[in-house]
């Protein structure tokens, strides 16, 4: 998938593009693994101190990671000028949001009962400025992709804009989309920013790197405030942000070398088809067991709430792809058509001519 999201503008084939799509394949796992426990501690079924401290461990770095993923493509992608990199997110970000929003949107009322979540048609019409989880993401990324197409990709402009909303964000209340963008921007222009470098990253600097990685994530998890609604988006909660990212990243250039990559790569190919799907699969496989009277063994909720979370959407994702519907479903960019040329025959009587 040639978008924002999972590569664009990135070299059609090398380890460089592979092991950044491992690294996004990883990524939409642990996205997919903490939906699917939040979803089960809503429903009672996941309790005990161990599903919070997951729960905190993760967030701290998850979603920060696909923000500096998604920030390498920027400086490629406007090099086609300010014009078309923006109609190229409307097509890959504002679409995929609204599109999937809706979907979602009506299936939470239509078996709103027979799911933890209550939602109303009210939602729906309040997607322009109050997004249906998870789809906040989409809707940064697209407020962030707008502001660089203003003012271009400058460090003097950028770095201040970011600081400011760190900063901002631990004046703003709990989840909400003010305090995500707020808090998140610097993750993206770290990775605008830090595009060259990151794509660069050698296997013996990566294994270097890791260990130091897990070391300060670990250790920026343990001295992280717990007060207050969403701990891990406020600025105490940086140093294990950015180990986790720094792992995340290091582990992921290792493991392109090995068997791993064969099975994550195809994942991060399909990162936005399972981004905007998994809730639904997730929530889905969650209720079917309920109603099968399975006994509420979290751990096995989990295993088969993140497996048809990723599975399921990945599957639609390559019948989709089959049939060429990637863009319609907002999953892929629009091929472009190249410049219509003249038969030989006909272009050698123009030049005689």
């Amino acid at each position: 998938m040639n978008t924002a999201w999972s590569g664009e503008d990135g070299e059609l084939s090398g380890r460089r593009v592979a092991w950044l799509d491992l690294a996004r394949g990883l990524g939409v796992v642990l996205v997919v693994a903490g939906h699917a426990e939040r979803g089960l501690v809503s429903a009672g079924i996941a309790t005990g101190a161990g599903w919070r401290t997951f729960d905190l461990a993760l967030y701290t770095f998850h979603m920060p990671l696909f923000m500096v993923l998604a920030g390498l493509n920027v400086p490629g992608s406007l090099r086609r000028g300010a014009g078309d990199f923006l109609r190229a997110k409307v097509s890959t970000i504002a679409w995929p949001y609204v599109l999937w929003s809706l979907v979602q949107g009506v299936l939470m009322v239509r078996l709103s009962g027979m799911t933890n979540g209550h939602a109303d048609w009210s939602a729906l019409a309040m997607i322009a400025w109050r997004p249906i989880s998870p789809f906040w993401f989409l809707y940064a990324l697209m407020v962030y992709m707008t502001v660089i197409a203003l003012v271009g990709v400058r460090a003097r402009v950028l770095i201040p804009l970011a600081l400011a909303g760190m900063v901002a964000s631990q004046f703003l209340d709990g989840d909400q989309i003010a305090h995500q963008v707020c808090y998140q921007a610097v993750f993206f222009v770290t990775g605008v920013l830090a595009a060259d470098t990151i794509r660069g990253l050698r296997a013996r600097t990566a294994l270097l790197v890791l260990p130091a990685a897990i070391a300060l994530w670990v250790i920026g998890c343990l001295v992280m405030p717990l007060s207050g609604e969403a701990p891990y988006l406020k600025p105490a909660a940086l140093p294990a942000a950015i180990g986790g990212i720094a792992a995340m990243l290091a582990l992921s250039r290792l493991l392109a070398q090995t068997g791993a990559r064969a099975l994550f790569v195809p994942l991060g190919t399909a990162s936005m088809a399972i981004y905007v799907m998994h809730i639904l699969g997730t929530a889905g496989a969650r209720t079917a067991l309920m109603h099968l009277h399975v006994p509420h063994w979290a751990g096995l909720y989990w295993i088969v709430c993140t497996m048809t979370g990723v599975v399921g959407p990945l599957l639609v994702h390559r019948l989709l792809a089959r049939f060429g519907l990637l863009p319609l479903f907002g999953l892929g960019p629009r091929t472009r058509r190249g410049p219509v040329r003249p038969p030989p025959v006909i272009a050698m009587a123009a030049l005689r001519g």
